[in-house]
């Protein structure tokens, strides 16, 4: 006679599978919370001419959306559509902070010719009154010579740049030779 094989059932160990749908259960609500977890603080920081609601307003996040669900680069790319904007940083913290940091770029002058105001990073933008103390260059400059002259003062403090009224190019010719093609007259709101 053959024997007879005897098959052993598994007992099914529930302790264990309860305690395997737990642990399941709680990374995924973990990463659901993560992901659905609102903005709940925004910080922006190295505004002067900027405010804080233009900044949210053109970067979105004025209903607080979902950090995680923000992407920083899109962020980014909205907040340096704003003229003044020179550069942008962005952190993100797993308590729902948003720290936003810029770098402005600083109105240097109100050209006269193209009727705008000429911001450190050379870029030209529409006056609107918005910047008040500014100096004017009052007459042409040459391309090549109004960008390094746009880099030089760049340069300079903020503080010094609304002291000056007026700029006005004035090479020093003398008898047909260019001796000095750089010189320009800085006319101060003291009157020197």
């Amino acid at each position: 006679m053959a024997e007879l094989k005897r098959v052993k059932k598994k007992k099914l160990n529930i302790k264990a599978l309860i305690i395997l749908l737990l642990i399941i259960y709680l990374i995924v609500m973990f990463f659901y919370t993560l992901f659905t977890m609102k903005i709940k603080n925004i910080f922006i920081t190295g505004t002067n001419l900027l405010t804080d609601n233009e900044i949210i307003e053109i970067a979105e996040i004025k209903d607080y959306p979902a950090i995680f669900g923000t992407s920083k680069n899109k962020l980014k790319e909205k907040i340096k559509n704003l003229e003044l904007v020179e550069n942008v940083e962005i952190e993100k913290t797993l308590t729902g902070k948003l720290t936003i940091k810029i770098t402005e770029a600083e109105p240097l002058f109100y050209n006269r010719n193209s009727n705008k105001v000429v911001l450190s990073n050379k870029k030209e933008v529409e006056n609107n009154s918005k910047y008040l103390g500014i100096p004017t260059l009052i007459n042409y400059v040459p391309t090549d010579i109004l960008n390094d002259f746009i880099e030089a003062l760049s340069k300079i403090d903020p503080d010094i740049i609304k002291m000056i009224n007026e700029i006005e190019y004035d090479p020093d010719i003398s008898n047909d030779i260019t001796i000095d093609e750089y010189r320009f007259l800085l006319r101060m709101n003291d009157t020197n």
